[in-house]
């Protein structure tokens, strides 16, 4: 007679149960995965310090409502994250490419539209080349991002340059 490797109690070929033989692989694998972190692999001391960045965010095509509702001394925040405090203020005329039925091309200002370049103080930490603001916002020139003032006014912002203190 053939005899199953699993009897009619759960016992695996009648002597352990298939649940405590599970339980029991676990924990034998728990132990060595924290024997091997703790007593073998070498601990790593690279820290990463967090550095003062300046940056230049570009906003298009705004009202002056958003222009009112930036001031320097703001707080600036991505994703709930405070990213930096605006140091300075830029705006200048939204401007377009206008044709004509000629075929000709010109520039011309948008009423009531304007461009704002506000420039942000902050730390970030570098690695590899990548910004990271405040620890966890990625920013690198030519990315747009989110960006809410202290005063819950939200815009779309370019970042058109970041560069640490004393390398720009």
């Amino acid at each position: 007679m053939k005899q199953n490797k699993i009897d009619e109690t759960g016992r695996l070929f009648g002597k352990i149960n298939v649940i405590d033989l599970g339980i029991l692989l676990l924990v034998v694998f728990i132990a060595i995965g924290a024997f091997l972190k703790f007593a073998v692999l070498e601990q790593t001391t690279v820290t990463i310090e967090a550095a003062p960045v300046s940056y230049t965010l570009e906003i298009t095509n705004v009202r002056d409502w958003t222009i009112r509702n930036i001031r320097v001394g703001d707080t600036l925040y991505v994703t709930g994250t405070a990213v930096g405090t605006v140091v300075g203020i830029e705006t200048r005329p939204h401007r377009v490419a206008v044709s004509s039925n000629d075929g000709a091309v010109w520039w011309g200002d948008v009423p009531e539209r304007y461009v704002v370049e506000v420039e942000v103080e902050g730390t970030a930490t570098v690695s590899d080349g990548r910004f990271l603001v405040s620890r966890t916002v990625p920013l690198s020139a030519g990315t747009s991002t989110t960006v809410f003032t202290t005063r819950y006014a939200g815009f779309e912002a370019m970042v058109k340059e970041i560069a640490l203190y004393g390398d720009e």
